[in-house]
C-alpha cells in the first residue's frame, strides 16, 4: 500500500437497488426521471421559479482554501517566506507542489493546524491567516462542476436559488462546554446562508445536500439548531456518501499520513499533516457504529473502536488523546434522528478497507489489508448506520438509496450516479404537483 494516498477524509469528489421507510415512495422515482428529461436546459417556466433553494454542502477538499503569510510567519525553508506580506494566495487546490515538489514543505508547513491545549482550540500555524473565498456562492467548490450545471440546467439560479456553503476543511466543531472558534464560525455562517435563500424564495425551505465530511458537519449543525427552526426552513437533506460513524481507514490515516497526492511527502510530515487537523479525528470509526470489530491488527494487540486511545499512544499520538475523547467522542455516542426528511445515497458494493494487519516490523512497515463491502472508502457499517438507526423512529421520513459499483468519489463524474442525485434532489423538492399529490396519496 502506497502511504501517500492515504487521505484526511475520502478526498474532494472528482469532478438499484433503493430501500426506503415508505412505501408510497414506490412510483416516483420513474415519475421524476420523466420529469427530467422532459425538463429543458435554462427552463423558465412557472415550475423552475417555484423550485425550492439547495443549499450545497461540499466533503473533504471540495473547496478552494486560500492563505496569507504575516511578519509572524517562520518558514521551514528560505523559499517558503517568499510570499510573507504580498497578500492572499490559494493553498488549495495546490497545484504549485504538484508540479515542484521543493513546495510541499512549505504547504506542509502552512496547511497544518496546532491545537492550543491551554485555550482548548485549534488554529493556524503562528503566522499563517486563512479564509475560504466565495462563501455563498458555487464558485469556490471544487469537483462540482457537472452537478451545478444539472441543476443551472432545472433552472436553479446561481445566488438565487442555488448556493453553497464551503469551509475550511481543516477544523470541525465541538460539543457544548468545548470552543470551537473556526467551526461555531462556519455554522452561525451556515444557518445565515440557509435563511437568506428561503427569504429570496418566497419563504420556501431550502434542500441541504452535502458529501463525505460535509454530511458529518450538516448533520451536527441540525442537530445544533431548535426543532421549530429545522421544519420552518430545512424541507429536505441529500446525503451524499454519509460516514456518520467514520470509517477503517481513518485509523490507518492517523498512523501513515496524509500526503495530498502530492510528489515526495516524507513520512513525518505526512504525519504532521494528519495529526494536526481537528477534522481528521472525526473520521474514526466510532463504537455505536463500529462496536468491537477489529480494525487494525498488530502482533501485540488488537484495535477497535472501543480502545482508539490506546491506539493512539501505540502510534505516538499521546497529544491527540484529550481532543478526541473531550471534543469528539462525545458528539457521536448516538445518532439520533434529525427529524427532518433525510434521503441518503450512497455507493455499494465496491472493495473497502475494513481491517488493518501489521506483521513483525509492526507501524515501521506496511499493513496487509483485509477488504470489505462500501464505496471504496467509507465501509458499510457506516454507510447503512442512518437507516439502522432511524428507519423506526416516528415521525422521520428516511429513503436509501444504493448505487451499486459508484466510488466514493464518483458521485458527481459517472453518469449513472450524477442523474441518480440529481433525480433526488428533484424529488426532495416535490416540484410537480403530480409527485406531489402521488406522494401522499397513495
Amino acid at each position: 500500500m502506497q502511504r501517500y494516498n492515504c487521505r484526511p477524509w475520502p478526498r474532494r469528489a472528482k469532478y438499484l437497488r433503493r430501500t426506503r421507510s415508505r412505501q408510497p415512495m414506490a412510483l416516483a422515482p420513474l415519475l421524476v426521471m420523466a420529469a427530467l428529461l422532459a425538463l429543458p436546459l435554462g427552463s423558465h417556466s412557472g415550475e423552475a421559479q417555484n423550485l425550492h433553494p439547495v443549499v450545497l454542502v461540499p466533503g473533504y477538499g471540495s473547496n478552494q482554501l486560500d492563505a496569507r503569510l504575516t511578519a509572524a510567519y517562520e518558514p521551514s525553508a528560505p523559499s517558503c517566506g517568499a510570499g510573507a506580506g504580498q497578500g492572499w494566495f490559494q493553498l488549495w487546490p495546490n497545484h504549485t507542489g504538484m508540479h515542484d515538489a521543493s513546495q510541499v514543505p512549505c504547504f506542509a508547513d502552512q496547511m497544518s493546524l496546532v491545537y492550543d491545549a491551554g485555550a482548548d482550540d485549534y488554529r493556524n500555524a503562528d503566522g499563517v491567516a486563512t479564509r475560504v473565498p466565495s462563501f455563498g456562492s458555487t464558485h469556490g467548490l471544487v469537483g462540482w462542476d457537472h452537478l451545478v450545471r444539472r441543476l443551472e440546467g432545472m433552472g436553479y439560479h446561481e445566488g438565487k436559488s442555488l448556493f453553497a456553503a464551503p469551509y475550511d476543511f481543516r477544523y470541525a466543531v465541538a460539543p457544548r462546554g468545548h470552543p470551537s472558534a473556526v467551526g461555531d464560525r462556519y455554522f452561525r455562517d451556515l444557518r445565515r446562508l440557509i435563511r437568506r435563500a428561503s427569504r429570496l424564495n418566497q419563504g420556501r425551505p431550502a434542500i441541504v445536500v452535502a458529501h463525505s465530511f460535509g454530511c458529518a458537519l450538516t448533520y451536527q449543525f441540525l442537530l445544533a439548531r431548535p426543532l421549530p427552526w429545522r421544519w420552518r426552513f430545512v424541507k429536505h437533506v441529500v446525503l451524499l456518501a454519509p460516514a456518520l460513524g467514520g470509517f477503517a481507514e481513518g485509523m490507518y490515516g492517523l498512523e501513515a499520513g496524509i500526503g495530498y497526492g502530492l510528489p515526495n511527502v516524507t513520512r513525518p510530515t505526512m504525519t504532521r499533516l494528519a495529526r494536526s487537523q481537528q477534522s481528521t479525528l472525526w473520521r474514526l470509526p466510532t463504537p455505536v457504529v463500529f462496536g468491537d470489530r477489529p480494525l487494525v491488527v498488530t502482533k501485540n494487540a488488537t484495535y477497535s473502536a472501543r480502545n482508539i486511545a490506546e491506539f493512539f499512544e501505540a502510534i505516538g499520538f499521546q497529544e491527540g488523546v484529550r481532543p478526541y475523547l473531550t471534543r469528539v467522542l462525545p458528539l457521536w455516542q448516538a445518532l439520533p434522528a434529525p427529524m427532518v426528511p433525510v434521503t441518503s445515497v450512497i455507493g455499494v458494493g465496491v472493495r473497502t478497507p475494513e481491517t488493518y494487519v501489521f506483521g513483525r516490523e509492526g507501524f515501521e512497515g506496511d499493513p496487509e489489508v483485509v477488504y470489505g463491502d462500501g464505496d471504496g472508502d467509507i465501509n458499510m457499517v457506516s454507510l447503512v448506520a442512518i437507516e439502522k438507526e432511524w428507519s423506526g423512529v416516528q415521525g422521520q421520513v428516511l429513503k436509501v438509496v444504493r448505487l451499486p459499483g459508484v466510488h466514493h468519489d464518483g458521485f458527481f463524474s459517472g453518469h449513472f450516479a450524477l442523474k441518480s442525485v440529481v433525480s433526488e434532489i428533484y424529488e426532495a423538492g416535490g416540484s410537480t404537483e403530480l409527485f406531489e399529490n402521488l406522494a401522499f396519496e397513495q
